[in-house]
């Protein structure tokens, strides 16, 4: 690869993160003082280096990525499988997630810029 081509990369990584407010400690593992990323910079990567992928198909790999680990840690909490969530279940998460963050910011999943 070529130095261009990695610094493209590298920066396509950055914008992303600062796009999302991501804090790099808090990077898929939820640890950290930032917000959890439900996209990690090597997922990113990953689809970056897909050069059969244009910029849309890229686009819509990342947001299929983060969403299939979010549904992850929404199956974790509410105690089944991916396969069993569905819509009710999905927005009844967040509804729950909501009300933590009202009453701690902290202990909420979704961490919004403010």
């Amino acid at each position: 690869m070529t130095d261009a081509r990695k610094k493209k990369v590298q920066m396509g990584s950055l914008q992303l993160g600062r796009r999302t407010g991501v804090d790099a400690r808090a990077m898929a593992s939820g640890e950290g003082d930032g917000p959890a990323s439900f996209l990690s910079f090597e997922e990113a990567g990953l689809i970056e280096f897909a050069t059969d992928l244009d910029m849309h198909e890229k686009f819509l790999a990342r947001l299929t990525v983060s969403s299939l680990n979010l549904l992850r840690t929404i199956a974790k909490e509410e105690k089944c499988t991916i396969e069993e969530l569905n819509a009710g279940r999905v927005t009844d998460w967040f509804s729950k997630d909501v009300a933590r963050r009202n009453e701690d910011p902290k202990s909420a999943v979704l961490k919004w810029d403010q």
